[in-house]
């Protein structure tokens, strides 16, 4: 081991390196020597008195170096290390015959796993003590457990599985809404808390992205637009979003309080530290807030503003990453594409972004709604289960069937494993289907089948006036039963509280912008 540190997260040394560390069993998380300097890290321990036995406190003291060395998390290290100590309660409690790594034998871990899965804990709290003893085991083989048998190991698929696993939630409307309104935002003592909350608010960042922002992170791009550039602290990379008005005008506030307080280059950082005369463990703005000071931020915005939620309590269960929920989510449900929301969060695979693809109570209602508002060649609105199963299940038929043939003017309704045997005879087929997302080209269509019917009729065409003439005659069905259920369904959605016309609305300006 060296005595020569490596740099510390708060921009100083540890007095002694890893030497003075590694005679302690209690080390400070803001004295760590480790290359992470994005760390938003700045108080706890990571605690190695719990371990019983010298040598397993030995080898997760060489893992816990190694693992900081190379841009592990110090938080990370703090709970992996909790989970190798109950290892060792349990070694000394359950298997005490076991005095060096060569006694931890394959059969001790099974015994050991048939008490995790009996303890009672969480499925996801199981999952994470086995996988933190797992890494341990084969990353320490050749150093801090050399002689450790090669049959002792934790195979992946003994990893408790996280059955219960919960899907993103999000900020009702209501309480969003009061987080961003401007008379709340002016009960805040200052403007960095106005762009805490602004920035959560609006860009969907991990809060270690937002605390660690660069004093420059605003740019204007080659298009006039602003972006944020950030650095995912998660993933080690720097990426840009575009971000909004409201969001730059409070950035540009933030400056101006940076310059009358810091100065001009009195600090890096677009949130930093508390001055100089002020309380905090880092004054004169040398190092940026931590996660935990915007948390607080947050729950006390809650209380003063008094923000509550449709049962009328005070929204204190909101914290910084239900934000980024909030954004993920509204934008599944807005239609955003999942590769797009991919590069706006951020994330390192597309899997981590599918969990947000699924829709919020509004949204299903809205889609099932216009899920009733298709006609068939007569004109006549099509009958459909209206609640239970069944309509779930002729909804998901529904998508399927869209995805599986859709036509330039509406939808096939044959089932899905038939083909069609006439492909270019829609309009007089009883199979076909369309909805008011088709306006447009059906009014197209009858304009153009009336102009090709007069001149089938100039030319004494009668086999072609006959086929033109049926076409018309559907053409003009459709186009009356849509007007007839734009109607009524303008009536529901007016008592229901769903604007569905302004849905199908949106709809065909979205079908007119992808049109040849």
């Amino acid at each position: 081991m060296t005595a020569t540190p490596l740099e510390a997260i708060d921009g100083g040394r540890a007095p002694d390196g890893w030497e003075r560390l590694w005679a302690s069993d209690r080390w400070p998380l803001r004295e760590l020597p480790h290359s992470d300097l994005h760390s938003t890290v700045r108080a706890g321990s990571v605690l190695f008195s719990g371990i019983p036995q010298p040598w397993l406190k030995e080898a997760a003291k060489r893992w816990t170096r190694a693992r900081l060395l190379r841009g592990g998390a110090p938080t990370t290290m703090h709970n992996y290390v909790q989970h190798v100590s109950t290892f060792g309660v349990w070694l000394a409690d359950r298997a005490p015959a076991v005095s060096s790594p060569a006694q931890v034998t394959r059969a001790v871990l099974e015994d050991w796993l048939l008490a995790v899965r009996s303890s009672g804990l969480a499925p996801a709290s199981q999952a994470a003590r086995v996988t933190a003893v797992r890494l341990f085991l084969d990353e320490q083989w050749d150093d801090g457990l050399a002689g450790l048998p090669r049959t002792a190991v934790i195979h992946a698929g003994e990893v408790p599985h996280n059955r219960s696993r919960r899907l993103p939630r999000g900020i009702e409307a209501l309480v969003f809404d009061q987080f961003i309104d401007p008379a709340n935002l002016a009960v805040l003592p200052c403007e960095q808390h106005r762009t805490v909350i602004l920035l959560l608010a609006f860009t969907g960042l991990r809060v270690s992205s937002v605390v660690t922002l660069p004093r420059d992170a605003l740019q204007i791009g080659s298009d006039n637009h602003p972006y944020l550039r950030y650095v995912n602290v998660k993933l080690r990379r720097e990426a840009v979003i575009p971000i909004g008005p409201t969001l730059v005008e409070q950035l540009h506030r933030q400056e101006d309080s940076l310059i009358a307080v810091y100065g001009p280059d009195g600090t890096g950082f677009l949130l930093p530290s508390p001055p100089e005369g002020m309380q905090g463990p880092s004054r004169g703005g040398g190092h940026h807030i931590t996660p935990l000071t915007a948390r607080r931020i947050v729950k006390d915005y809650v209380r003063k503003a008094e923000i509550r939620d449709s049962r009328g309590q005070l929204a204190v269960w909101v914290h910084p990453h239900r934000f980024r929920h909030h954004l993920g989510s509204s934008m599944v449900n807005e239609g955003v594409p999942l590769s797009v929301i991919q590069r706006v969060l951020d994330h390192a695979s597309i899997e981590m972004t599918a969990r947000y693809a699924h829709l919020d109570d509004a949204t299903v209602k809205r889609e099932m709604l216009s899920f009733h508002e298709r006609v068939d060649i007569r004109g006549e609105r099509i009958a459909l289960p209206v609640d239970g199963p069944l309509e779930q299940a002729a909804w998901m038929k529904e998508r399927i069937a869209r995805a599986k043939q859709a036509l330039p003017n509406g939808y096939c309704g044959l089932p899905l494993v038939q083909s069609c045997p006439h492909p270019n005879a829609c309009l007089s087929c009883e199979n076909f289907l369309t909805d008011s997302s088709f306006r447009h080209i059906h009014q197209q269509q009858f304009s153009h089948t009336q102009t090709l019917l007069e001149r089938a009729k100039q030319n004494e065409n009668v086999r072609l006036v006959e086929l033109l003439a049926g076409d018309e005659r559907s053409l003009r069905r459709i186009l009356d039963g849509l007007d007839a259920l734009e109607a009524d369904t303008r009536q529901e959605s007016t008592s229901a509280g769903i604007d569905v016309i302004e849905l199908a609305a949106r709809r065909n300006a979205k079908a007119r912008d992808v049109e040849p």
